[in-house]
């Protein structure tokens, strides 16, 4: 390769590496435009030649210093000055290179480069980003092998790898970086980066962090279905299920007690609320929860639970699961037609009280002035917020002290968990007991409407207030009504988008953040699987194993399959000696010689003997045993495998 071919090779790879950067929030656009400039510049002039002094590099040196803490320094994470800064060396370090000495070293740091770029993309078509990068890279190896054979003065057929094995060895890359990917750990880049890391995905949580969520994207995998056993459609108020609430607050967190009560059972039924209700004017639904966890999911009005397995009940009516169960869980659960019974545990005896910022003690004062009930008061929260507020599945993008003072003064927008929140922080600051509630809401009705699919994209959160002496807990949603998820029922466009955000929430959920407890699951469900396999009843893992041993079959047919004989006398798997005089001339194209489609097996033999005096005896006798093979027309003429590869190896030495 002339230097001008290194020089553009190197501009190609440069800006292959920087694809993603323009979706990217860790690279300033300055500094990723200054170096596509230079790998352009590269691809059309390479034959500009950049020589600079000791001096000069030193100059240069100090100004990509000053460059980068001018861009920010280290305010967003440390991964961005760091590309800052490998992004200009890089652009120095490419315009230098004058032949293959300093091409090698401008190779590692435009490698870097792609390296960054890889473990900054939070998005799944990184995927195809990686098998394309995998094959332009085997593809460059491959490459500067045959140009370092072609410097050393040895001739070869061929001055470009074929693209079959360049693919094949991909393939064998990208199956090599999965057990890889599964067994290290990960330092979780976007975290490092600091701004725009990975995405959390909606879901249930009992436990609420407002500070650091970040970005939500919906998840539209099914939590769990729900089915009306009897004549009557589901109704939009049952679809309001309810898991626990979560009483336990600090400035930024929110989280469940814990479950000790034992519950009321009667006619082997749970009953939430005591077992003064009955069954009387009810309608049975049964839900099917997919991956249960701790809680059972009650609609609103629900007076008693059939539960396969046991259960308890924590302090606020939460109904939970006693053992951890495995699979999908079927339960029952009966609704009243009637008014619906509310919660009536007390509020805790001292209220979770923290200082709240004093402009937001300010605001809560100016909503309830001229207020005098607690319901009012809460009312005018729920009131205020709905009306003033705008609802967004962004959050709060780094850590803070105080995320409702964050939500409420400033950014004023945010996701469910941030409205009740706030209500829940306004309420205690005025003495009003409150705390937030978190469930699902809404889901997708079938078309007869005794159905409806509930997506982890319901996941909701609102909000109980106590407001009177001796009354139950109320029930109320600061959320802008239009951004409460509901009931309806799907179109084809729905299902699109939901498959679209399925895949993205599991690359996040699964790729972007699996770590140490992830792997520990995997080697749980892996020992599960095997165990199963060994008892002959998992048809899944035994479908999966099959899978694999196909896949592996076809990578194994890919790298041994040869080429179609090309000549008249075709040799044949059946023929070994024929096949290996077929590889001398595959040597000999290799080495520059023009092998023509009629040449004969002596014809190969002499132009081998010519090439490589040495291998002419053993090149001879596979001649002389390839003739018996292919004109003899007797089986017993076969040349012996054992002799025809003691001879390959004897040529294959002298041919060096």
């Amino acid at each position: 390769m002339s230097v001008e071919e290194y020089r553009r090779l190197l501009g190609i790879l440069l800006l292959w590496a920087l694809v993603p950067f323009p979706f990217l929030y860790i690279i300033l656009p300055p500094f990723w435009l200054a170096t596509a400039a230079v790998g352009l510049v590269l691809v059309v002039r390479p034959s500009i030649n950049l020589r600079l002094s000791q001096t000069t590099l030193n100059l240069i040196g100090v100004g990509i210093i000053i460059a980068v803490v001018v861009a920010g320094g280290m305010r967003v994470g440390p991964l961005r000055p760091l590309g800052h800064l490998l992004l200009l060396l890089t652009s120095v370090r490419s315009l230098m290179v004058t032949d293959r000495r300093t091409f090698l070293r401008a190779l590692l740091p435009v490698s870097l480069v792609w390296l960054v770029a890889l473990t900054s993309s939070t998005h799944v078509t990184v995927v195809v980003y990686f098998c394309f990068s995998a094959v332009l890279w085997w593809w460059t190896g491959m490459r500067i092998h045959l140009a370092g054979i072609e410097q050393s003065g040895r001739r070869i057929g061929r001055s470009l790898p074929r693209m079959r094995h360049v693919v094949v060895a991909a393939v064998f890359a990208l199956i090599l970086s999965i057990p890889i990917f599964l067994a290290l750990p990960r330092l979780r880049s976007p975290w490092i980066a600091g701004r725009g890391g990975a995405n959390s995905v909606t879901g249930f949580t009992s436990n609420v962090a407002l500070s650091g969520v970040g970005s939500i994207l919906q998840s539209h995998e099914v939590a769990m279905v729900v089915r009306s056993e009897s004549d009557d459609p589901l109704r939009e108020g049952w679809m309001r299920l309810r898991a626990t609430a979560l009483e336990r607050m600090t400035k930024d967190s929110w989280s469940a007690r814990g479950a000790s009560r034992i519950p009321e059972y009667r006619d082997g039924m749970v009953w939430p609320h005591g077992t003064r209700w009955n069954l009387e004017d009810t309608v049975e639904l049964e839900i099917e929860l997919e991956h249960p966890r701790r809680y059972l999911f009650l609609p609103e009005g629900a007076i008693a639970v059939s539960s396969p397995v046991e259960v308890r009940l924590d302090s606020s009516g939460g109904v939970v699961l006693a053992s951890r169960v495995r699979g999908p869980l079927r339960y029952s659960v009966w609704v009243t037609l009637g008014p619906a019974p509310r919660a009536t545990d007390r509020p805790l005896d001292r209220l979770p009280q923290f200082e709240l910022h004093p402009d937001v003690s300010l605001l809560a004062a100016e909503i309830v002035a001229g207020l005098d009930t607690d319901l009012a008061r809460a009312f005018a929260v729920e009131s205020f917020l709905q009306q003033n507020y705008t609802y967004s599945m962004s959050g709060m993008t780094h850590l803070r002290s105080d995320p409702i003072a964050w939500f409420l003064l400033n950014e004023r927008q945010g996701h469910c968990e941030y409205f009740a929140g706030a209500m829940v922080a306004l309420l205690v600051d005025l003495g009003i007991p409150a705390r937030m509630v978190a469930g699902y809401s809404g889901g997708a009705l079938s078309p007869d409407g005794d159905e409806a699919v509930v997506r982890e994209a319901n996941a909701h959160t609102w909000v109980e207030v106590r407001v009177g002496e001796g009354d139950g807990w109320t029930v109320f949603d600061p959320t802008p009504e239009g951004s409460v998820p509901s009931l309806s029922r799907p179109n084809s466009g729905d299902r699109i988008r939901w498959a679209l955000d399925w895949v993205q929430s599991g690359w996040d959920r699964y790729i972007l953040t699996f770590g140490f407890g992830e792997q520990v699951r995997l080697l749980s469900a892996a020992a599960d699987g095997f165990k199963s396999i060994t008892r002959g009843a998992s048809l899944p893992y035994l479908l999966w194993m099959t899978m694999c041993a196909i896949l592996a079959g076809i990578v194994w047919w890919l790298v041994r399959r040869r080429p179609v004989a090309r000549f008249r006398w075709r040799p044949r798997g059946g023929f070994p000696a024929a096949m290996a005089v077929e590889r001398a001339a595959r040597r000999l194209e290799q080495d520059g010689v023009a092998v023509p489609s009629s040449a004969t097996v002596r014809w190969i033999a002499d132009r081998t003997r010519a090439r490589w005096p040495a291998a002419g005896v053993p090149v001879g006798e596979l001649a002389w045993l390839a003739e018996r093979e292919l004109y003899s027309g007797e089986e017993r003429n076969l040349a012996d495998r054992r002799v025809v590869r003691h001879l390959w190896t004897r040529t294959k030495q002298a041919m060096g």
